[in-house]
């Protein structure tokens, strides 16, 4: 039988692989929304209810919409507040991107929050890669 200590590095490299995959898809999708999306203006047009924080204090969401070739379309952000940034009304910043549905898919233009994810997942999935390897 293998020592516990090969089966940790196994571990640790796998959710390494893991993690690595899941930064480059994330920066995959910010550089196709950042170089193919086809920058628009949206209203904030209602405020989406998305449960409630940890104090039970309500969290919403934005839900945006966008006019492109006479046709309206609207979508919810998947950031939450307890207070929203924006009023409704407002104009925000919007990229859309047409994929082979020919449903255009919309993206709300700070998307640099949604880099973070990856950084982070990058940055845990190299030092557990690191880790496994010493392991091993």
């Amino acid at each position: 039988m293998e020592e516990p200590k090969y089966w940790i590095a196994r571990l640790f490299v796998a959710l390494a692989i893991v993690l690595l995959l899941l930064a480059i898809n994330t920066v995959r999708k910010w550089i196709q929304f950042r170089i193919f999306g086809i920058p628009l203006t949206g209203t904030v047009v209602s405020f989406v209810t998305r449960g409630r924080d940890r104090y039970q204090v309500p969290l919403h969401s934005i839900e945006i919409m966008v006019q492109v070739e006479g046709k309206e379309y609207s979508f919810p952000t998947h950031l939450y507040w307890n207070r929203p940034p924006y009023r409704i009304g407002e104009s925000l910043p919007v990229r859309m991107v047409s994929n082979a549905r020919k449903e255009p898919k919309f993206v709300w233009d700070n998307i640099e929050e949604y880099a973070t994810d990856g950084f982070f997942a990058l940055v845990i999935g190299l030092v557990l890669l690191v880790m496994g390897i010493g392991f091993w």
